[in-house]
């Protein structure tokens, strides 16, 4: 027979995990792209606000290991999706893509899966990406530019 003393001490225990267990998930670093999940459920009534693009530094340990640049980023007030031309200006919400130009090259390249921008193969040194947030007929809507530098040799990780 379990005793009120053994319930509470079990009560006492899983809310001690349950605690523990919602400051873990509270606990990691919210970046830009982490803030930008529109809510599913609630329809537009009124215009929408401006769509704005926020831009991540590009992760740390890929580009000092391996020289690969993994650059994070997401659209407030616009879902990334491969929708084109003039009929889709009038989707609400608004939809759009990203342009993305590489140490202002004369050529760029347009992205509409909404995952982070990868660049590999980057010579070492310093470098520079324009990101365009544009809307379906590709006029920009909002841009950030990103520099950082690719080191000369990547770090070698030891066997583990």
């Amino acid at each position: 027979m379990i005793t009120l003393k053994h319930t509470a001490g079990y009560l006492a225990a899983a809310l001690s995990v349950g605690a523990l267990t919602g400051y873990g998930v509270t606990a990691h670093a919210q970046t830009a792209t982490n803030a930008c999940r529109p809510p599913q459920v609630i329809p537009l009534t009124a215009t929408e606000p401006a769509a704005k693009l926020f831009i991540d530094d590009p992760l740390g340990e890929p580009l000092a290991s391996r020289g690969v640049v993994v650059i994070p980023y997401c659209a407030e007030n616009m879902r990334i999706v491969s929708v084109f031309g003039p009929g889709a200006l009038t989707i609400a919400p608004r939809v759009g893509h990203i342009h993305v130009t590489v140490d202002d090259a004369g050529w760029r390249w347009a992205d509409a899966s909404g995952t982070p921008i990868i660049l590999q193969g980057m010579s070492p040194g310093p470098h520079t990406v324009l990101i365009e947030l544009v809307n379906a007929n590709h006029e920009v809507v909002d841009k950030a530019t990103v520099k950082f530098e690719v080191p000369s040799k990547a770090a070698t990780r030891s066997p583990q």
